[in-house]
């Protein structure tokens, strides 16, 4: 048999921007895999789900993809750099982490506390998000809600438990006179539960639009509100409890609700569940994800292959990783 080939499905745009080379953990692992024998070739990803693309005799990366197969591992970015998924059921709220019930009770929690301090420090000081934000100002919401709107993007659509216009009249009616500051999303500032919004912060007192950076917003919150926004995975670097009103894979640290009754509750109760933010966080980037700075990367992105089942041909010596903490095998750890 041939020696099969690492093929790399990325959107035209970012083909087309950067080739053969490929770009974040693609660009790190691939002249290692060229390196030991393995062909690397990065292609278009399909418009569509049919698996009927993906060749048997090769292993697929599949950017932000969300498809089952064999010899395939969806990628991305796991809400903040360098942290990447290679998942076998998707990223983000596709992710295989969405029904893990991790015991995190065997994690360190002076090793976890010093992660989340000196990960979520820089994110604070820098005032950095997945999407550009306006320069920090300093905290602006002691003791609110804030809400993240997400748009009606492809990812939401599937996770969503509620429409957006229906999960802020939650907020509204569970608020308990507690302030309630609404942020749109970047990429999509003028929808139908934006316009709902302007006009919720036009009828009651309290509530408001804001632009101003997610740090601002979530420091010293009551509780973060989304769908499944990444500000509300954020959030948990502050300790800011998250309510979520879809599908999320860090639903293990936050409060996700399906129905108005049920968001209700979890508005009025959700300050008092003592979440372990510390431990899961450590759990979720350090054990499941894969960092792309790790200088062990290429050896554990080949030891990911080989544990779907796959032969890509090669092997490696490096000690095999620990399956993490109580939940699914889904990541490999980055370093301590």
């Amino acid at each position: 048999m041939s020696q099969p080939s690492l093929i790399i499905h990325v959107p035209r745009d970012m083909l087309e921007r950067y080739g053969q080379e490929g770009f974040g953990l693609y660009a790190a692992i691939a002249p290692g895999v060229r390196a030991r024998g393995v062909p690397v070739t990065f292609v278009e990803r399909p418009a569509t789900t049919d698996l009927s693309h993906y060749t048997k005799h090769d292993f697929h990366l599949v950017h932000h993809g969300f498809l089952r197969r064999f010899n395939l591992l969806n990628c991305g970015i796991a809400y903040l750099w360098p942290y990447w998924y290679l998942d076998q059921r998707g990223v983000l709220c596709d992710s295989s982490l969405g029904r893990a019930h991790p015991d995190l009770s065997q994690i360190p929690l002076d090793r976890a506390t010093g992660f989340v301090d000196r990960v979520g420090g820089r994110l604070q000081e820098k005032g950095q998000s997945k999407h550009d934000q306006p320069p920090r100002r300093g905290a602006m919401a002691e003791g609110a809600i804030v809400v993240f709107l997400q748009g009606l993007s492809d990812p939401v659509l599937r996770s969503m438990a509620m429409l957006e216009t229906e999960m802020l009249d939650t907020v509204i009616a569970g608020r308990e006179g507690r302030r309630v500051l609404i942020k749109a999303h970047p990429k999509f500032p003028a929808t139908i539960a934006t316009a709902h919004a302007e006009a919720l912060a036009a009828a009651h007192e309290g509530v408001e639009m804001v632009d101003a950076n997610v740090h601002d917003l979530l420091e010293g919150a009551y509780c973060s509100v989304s769908i499944c926004s990444g500000a509300c995975f954020e959030g948990l670097f502050h300790r800011t409890p998250a309510v979520l009103f879809g599908r999320a894979d860090f639903a293990a640290c936050a409060w996700s609700v399906d129905s108005a009754e049920e968001g209700v509750r979890a508005l009025r109760e959700v300050g008092q569940v003592a979440f372990e933010y510390e431990r899961f966080l450590y759990w979720f980037l350090q054990r499941k994800m894969f960092n792309a700075q790790d200088a062990r990367l290429v050896d554990r992105v080949i030891q990911r292959i080989s544990r779907t089942g796959f032969d890509l041909g090669v092997s490696v010596t490096m000690e095999e990783p620990k399956a993490g903490i109580g939940g699914l095998r889904t990541g490999g750890p980055a370093p301590p």
